[in-house]
């Protein structure tokens, strides 16, 4: 009886034959009077109808019409002051010792009013009619909560994390529907409802914003974050553009603004601002850089032209400076494109070293001798050999390392700039190296 769906079902309807309808209604017409505005104790029923003049023996014949009526709502069974519901009520019902302890209450029923009211308050929270008997409506809310109750959980991980609005928001809708949901009896649950009935159309406001936001509009909101992140490198450069600054300046007030909802149909059109502004800024640097690249690529490529280098030397003497290339290519950060043009001055000192050790340990190999009917190199008469001259190796001389002011305001100031540089490249030559201004 406790485990079945509804009063409906068969074996469990208060009329006719099995249901005993006289019995249902002496029990009935019993709690109507006596437990109308007092509890009565489950034991103080079982005796009185086991007495004179009804004798309704065994027990469990009492207990069942007992079961009966609660499963129709008739009634509300309580123990120690907590509701029972139709789970709970098995343990209790079933042992005829905790019979003293479980109480009975004749279930307060909702006025027509009152029942309209909240059907036009489900109508207000939830767009969609609900039935008129009050336990139905009652499932009816139940259901509908539960589906907010899932929604809501599901969105607390996301919500949790860095610039993701609503947390509050979803706690304090948590909290209302789990303190609602918990209200078996059909009449408190109405009129706690009603009592509330701003503060859940409110609540309704705000869960409305959030299911959409999480489900609907959580895309554009990664774009946003995602966007933001990407323009930090060349926020300074983007700045100085008045368009593109009153374009971030909003996207930053729409990610920190707690209720961004409405907002969030301008993400896409102040992103595509600040992403073209953007590209052409790193447009500029890029090819400034790749052309900065290109020159020292040929610089080296020049070298090797001169030193007869093998193909193994020039891959490796080529290498970091085509790497280098490919990833300005690639970049769309100001101070990134920045950072590898200054590092191809470095690639292209590494790669003039690598192609003076090459030559160098090329012209340390003792020259091939000729043999007798070798025709590969002339033979050798006599005479001692010339060994090639020595190849130049590179220095590089930084030239803003030699001075130690950052402006030079005076001729004194230049004269004695001038005169350390030229110092260094002298000192540079005379002792061999070609000397290279970086």
């Amino acid at each position: 009886m406790l485990t079945a769906d509804n009063v409906s079902t068969p074996g469990l309807s208060l009329n006719g034959e099995e249901g005993n309808a006289l019995a249902v209604k002496e029990m009935r017409d019993y709690l109507h009077h006596a437990a109308s505005h007092t509890r009565v104790l489950l034991s103080d029923v079982v005796d009185r109808f086991a007495g004179i003049p009804w004798g309704w023996k065994p027990e469990w014949e009492t207990v069942l019409l007992i079961a009966r009526l609660f499963m129709a709502g008739e009634i509300k069974l309580m123990l120690e002051g907590s509701d029972l519901d139709p789970a709970a009520a098995v343990e209790p019902l079933t042992k005829t010792a905790r019979f003293k302890q479980v109480s009975i209450l004749k279930r307060k029923v909702a006025d027509a009013n009152s029942l309209k009211r909240a059907r036009e308050l489900y109508k207000d929270l939830f767009q969609k009619l609900g039935r008129e008997e009050e336990d139905a409506l009652v499932a009816d809310f139940r259901a509908r909560f539960g589906e907010w109750q899932t929604d809501l959980k599901g969105f607390t991980f996301t919500a949790s994390t860095a610039h993701h609005p609503g947390k509050a928001d979803i706690d304090a809708a948590l909290a209302r529907i789990a303190q609602q949901l918990a209200m078996r009896d059909s009449f408190s649950f109405i009129e706690a409802l009603l009592s509330a009935k701003d503060d859940w159309l409110d609540a309704a406001e705000d869960i409305h914003d959030l299911v959409n936001f999480y489900k609907t509009q959580i895309t554009a909101w990664r774009k946003l974050l995602d966007g933001l992140r990407a323009f930090t490198d060349n926020r300074e450069a983007l700045n100085k553009v008045p368009q593109a600054a009153a374009a971030l300046s909003e996207l930053i007030q729409i990610r920190d603004n707690p209720k961004p909802y409405g907002k969030v149909n301008r993400i896409e059109p102040l992103l595509a601002t600040v992403t073209t502004i953007n590209e052409q800024l790193a447009q500029e640097k890029r090819e400034r850089a790749l052309l900065s690249i290109d020159e020292k690529i040929a610089e080296v490529q020049a070298k090797l032209t001169a030193t007869a280098a093998t193909p193994d030397t020039s891959n490796k003497a080529l290498r970091l400076l085509q790497d280098l290339k490919t990833r300005v290519a690639s970049q769309t950060s100001i101070a990134q494109i920045l950072y590898l043009q200054g590092q191809g001055g470095d690639a292209m000192d590494e790669a003039i070293t690598l192609i003076e050790a090459a030559v160098a340990s090329a012209a340390a190999k003792p020259a091939h001798m000729a043999e007798p009917g070798d025709s590969t190199k002339p033979l050798q008469t006599g005479g001692p050999n010339v060994p090639p001259p020595p190849a130049k190796t590179t220095k590089v001389i930084r030239a803003a390392e030699l001075s130690s002011k950052t402006y030079l305001e005076t001729e004194a100031d230049v004269d004695t700039y001038v005169a350390k540089l030229k110092a260094e490249l002298l000192t540079a030559v005379h002792a061999g190296h070609i000397a290279r201004i970086q």
